[in-house]
């Protein structure tokens, strides 16, 4: 009886310092990014004021905005879960860079698109895909829009079409508070993007920019 009483503590004495298995090895992975992506500060709030955008005086007497983009409320669309929403974030671009400066015609700008999307990404295989904090999601943000110039002394007109776009990935243990920053991070992006192609397209043309 002594004898088995003995061979069982051996026994269990061995178990105790066998290897940890790889699921608990990989929880315990898991566990210590939760607890360093719980704590992640609040993003800083999306602003065109606070972008730097320098006002560009237009030779014409108004601005017109038109928002013909939509704003699709299921996946993988999140641009409604945005404040403020995307297309309104490029009408206050517009509102704050193409600033009316002439004695006649009209500045239109036509949105087109303004979308904000997380996809899903396909998760990696193998061993060392498993010990790693792989990429998640994609986030992409998407601008389009036409600019277009009346000026009905001369009989002058032009159209622009602008396009731009920025995207990032995110990792699994990404928190609530990491997704909005990536977000927010593209959203200014592509808004810079479409500012730079603005002013670069309008440069092109004569009398469009005042001194």
């Amino acid at each position: 009886m002594l004898k088995r009483v003995f061979s069982l503590a051996m026994h269990m004495h061995m178990h105790m310092q066998m290897p940890m298995p790889m699921p608990m090895k990989m929880l315990m992975v898991s566990l210590a990014l939760v607890a360093c992506t719980a704590t992640s500060p609040a993003p800083v709030p999306v602003s065109v004021k606070s972008a730097g955008f320098e006002a560009l005086p237009l030779n014409a007497r108004q601005l017109e905005i038109i928002e013909n983009w939509e704003m699709p409320i299921k996946p993988p669309y999140i641009g409604h879960l945005q404040q403020p929403y995307p297309g309104n974030l490029v009408s206050q671009w517009a509102t704050q860079v193409l600033m009316p400066a002439g004695g006649s015609g009209e500045m239109i700008l036509d949105i087109t698109r303004a979308a904000v999307t997380k996809v899903k990404l396909p998760p990696q295989t193998g061993l060392a895909s498993a010990l790693t904090d792989q990429q998640d999601s994609e986030i992409r943000v998407e601008f389009e829009a036409q600019l277009m110039w009346l000026q009905p002394v001369g009989g002058s007109q032009a159209m622009i079409k602008l396009a731009a776009s920025h995207s990032v990935t995110i990792p699994e243990s990404s928190s609530a508070n990491d997704v909005q920053r990536a977000v927010n991070g593209c959203l200014n992006k592509a808004l810079a993007g479409l500012d730079s192609q603005a002013r670069a397209e309008l440069a092109k043309l004569d009398n469009v920019i005042l001194p």
